[in-house]
């Protein structure tokens, strides 16, 4: 069984020191865009108040990493971007300031897709993120830098955002666990946006009782600890037009759902025609981005006052520009393909609750990606992430095995209703089969 990693360490100097190292020893990785000035001057302040026996929650003196886009005060909030460099952001956001009042030490910031465009992780402030576990692959995106971070050993934990995969996707890439949690809008103050109807602020961790501590702590809730779900009463929903077909992955896969059904599961597996329609959905940032991001903007310190001007500065990625100026004709949101496009997460949403019902399935599962990366390029993660994106239900990635080269396959676990705490029991269930250490 993964034991839990986020406890408060021993000594936090010595914890936050040894991750300083770790973070400028990794700086080929590219993960990291800032480091906390004060996070040594914190570590004493913490030692010295858990000596006093006045510890603050239950991650007193746990470093954090945190997505480049998630705000904390007076820090810069860069997206990636040279064009918002001097941003700074002006408080903490509602996820920061639960985690901070936990005893969370912020350590650093993540480098990401500039502006969580894209699903590998390439700034105009950063370069590439690289993966820790093979440097000349992408650690995927857009919160790559979080799950570089992690996988290399800056800190047990990271905060990515996840619009369409974003956390699930690098998670994946790197053997770590991210959770999406259930869509709600109420969880993204201060958070920088991308699509209103789909961004999500998610953990990324080692252990699926790392992630279950740390939804309940962003959430308000309070830090109880999920029991794992009894494999023997659960029925699974394999949908195999999601599994891929690369022949490495699919070989650890099948195992991977072997040992699912030794340890009692039960595994059905699942049609759903609505797949077909989920490529051509439109993507609804297009509509979304431009009036959220300068309603946001305006919010900043020391920022561009619009999208315009950055894109009239030219201080971002090229390969983006097209893009930008597709997103700079959007002016509003109620134009018929973004009407559609509601319509079609509805649609998603019921056909997936529907088929639960109907097969009595108390999750979907599939492979969180197609295949494993193979160079810094963009590898198309196929339309598996984008079910939960699109839907708004949780979903959790959890490793299930490696293939020859060495990198990991993901394991998606879809939840069937807006309840994390039964996903997370579930997640919790499978990473025993497949962890039993």
């Amino acid at each position: 069984m993964h034991a839990m990693r986020l406890i408060p360490p021993l000594d936090c100097r010595e914890e936050i020191a040894r991750r300083l190292q770790a973070i400028t020893d990794n700086r080929h990785l590219n993960a990291i865009l800032g480091v906390n000035p004060d996070a040594m001057v914190l570590a004493e302040r913490y030692q010295q108040r858990k000596q006093r026996g006045a510890m603050m929650g239950p991650l007193h003196g746990v470093p954090l990493i945190v997505k480049d886009n998630i705000a904390c005060a007076e820090w810069p909030i860069t997206l990636g971007c040279k064009g918002l460099a001097s941003v700074k952001a002006a408080s903490d956001a509602l996820v920061i300031q639960r985690l901070r009042a936990a005893g969370a030490i912020i350590l650093a910031r993540a480098n990401m897709s500039e502006f969580a465009f894209d699903v590998r992780s390439r700034s105009s402030l950063g370069g590439d993120v690289r993966n820790p576990l093979q440097p000349e692959v992408t650690a995927g995106g857009s919160s790559g830098g979080s799950a570089a971070a992690v996988a290399a050993g800056m800190a047990d934990a990271a905060l990515g955002t996840d619009t369409g995969g974003s956390i699930r996707i690098p998670c994946s890439y790197t053997g770590l666990v991210g959770l999406r949690p259930a869509f709600r809008r109420d969880m993204l103050a201060g958070v920088a946006p991308l699509a209103l109807s789909k961004d999500t602020v998610g953990p990324m961790v080692h252990t699926v009782r790392d992630a279950a501590l740390l939804h309940a702590i962003m959430h308000g809730e309070p830090p109880t600890q999920p029991e794992a779900a009894p494999l023997s009463s659960l029925r699974l929903g394999v949908i195999p037009a999601l599994q891929g077909e690369n022949p490495a992955q699919l070989r650890v896969w099948h195992h991977a759902l072997n040992q699912l059904r030794l340890a009692g599961a039960t595994l059905v597996d699942v049609n759903l025609p609505i797949l077909a329609q989920v490529k051509s959905q439109p993507c609804l940032s297009l509509d979304e981005f431009q009036v959220a991001f300068n309603g946001w903007l305006v919010q900043q310190q020391n920022g561009p006052n619009n999208l315009r001007e950055i894109v009239a500065s030219g201080a971002f990625l090229p390969e983006f520009r097209s893009l930008l100026e597709q997103m700079l004709t959007s002016h509003s949101l109620k134009t018929p393909q973004w009407l559609n496009g509601r319509r079609f997460q509805r649609g998603l949403y019921q056909a997936l609750t529907q088929t639960a019902d109907h097969d009595r399935i108390d999750a979907f599962v599939y492979p969180t990606v197609g295949s494993q990366p193979t160079s810094l390029d963009k590898m198309p993660p196929g339309c598996a992430p984008e079910l939960a994106a699109i839907s708004g239900l949780p979903a959790i990635t959890l490793p299930c095995g490696k293939v020859e080269s060495g990198l990991p396959v993901g394991m998606e676990l879809l939840a069937t209703s807006r309840d994390t705490h039964f996903l997370l029991a579930i997640a919790l269930g499978c990473e025993n089969v497949f962890h039993p250490d």
